[in-house]
């Protein structure tokens, strides 16, 4: 029986790889911030990343896929694991867990909000991009509905279920919500500050919110 061709890997090539990919993202963050998504194509991209056109097409698929590739910087730069490890730990309560979030968020504001950005505006206009935006925020959504969902009976508020508490959030942590207040002369601190002490009002019931960080 004849055997197919083997697949060659070596952490050499992995490492080329992974540092084409970073390469070709960062450029298409850049060109994607000077021109705009519509009027930047991939071989510009691939030009400026020193590439040829097809490396982009073999690393992406297509601009969706380069569009995908964005919110996972996002999550990257913002530090998921961090924010999973704090709301995995033992003891953390649920105003804590409110307090990780949104610590959270605000490293994607300070960090890759020039990427939230991009695919907030461009969603509005571009199915590609509203596709990568609505995945962005259904990675959000997800985690708290887990989160949430796990909290013991009694923590939430009166009234108000996992699904409205998402939704709450969904505002709390939107970014035209962050960036209005930005706007207004708020710094991401005080905005921080802001939405973890609506979070908790709206969200926590009076014995679960009176649990001190």
């Amino acid at each position: 029986m004849g055997q197919g061709k083997r697949a060659y890997s070596s952490p050499r090539r992995e490492a080329q790889a992974r540092e084409t990919r970073a390469r070709l993202a960062a450029e298409a963050r850049r060109l994607f911030a000077e021109k705009g998504w519509g009027k930047t194509t991939l071989k510009e991209v691939a030009k400026a990343a020193g590439v040829a056109e097809p490396t982009v097409y073999a690393v992406f698929g297509n601009k969706a896929g380069l569009a995908t590739a964005l919110v996972d910087l996002v999550d990257e730069e913002a530090d998921v694991p961090q924010l999973v490890a704090e709301l995995q730990a033992p003891d953390a309560s649920p105003r804590q867990q409110i307090e990780a979030m949104t610590r959270h968020r605000r490293r994607m504001f300070d960090g890759p909000g020039d990427i939230v950005a991009l695919l907030y505006e461009g969603s509005l206009t571009n199915d590609m991009l509203a596709t990568a935006y609505r995945d962005g925020e259904g990675r959000g959504d997800d985690g708290r509905r887990r989160i949430f969902t796990d909290w013991p009976a009694g923590t939430l508020r009166g009234g108000i279920d996992v699904d409205t508490a998402c939704d709450v959030c969904s505002l709390a942590f939107g970014h035209e919500t962050w960036t209005h207040l930005a706007n207004r002369g708020w710094n991401s601190e005080r905005i921080e500050q802001w939405v973890v002490d609506l979070l908790c009002r709206e969200l926590l019931s009076d014995e679960a919110g009176a649990a001190t960080s």
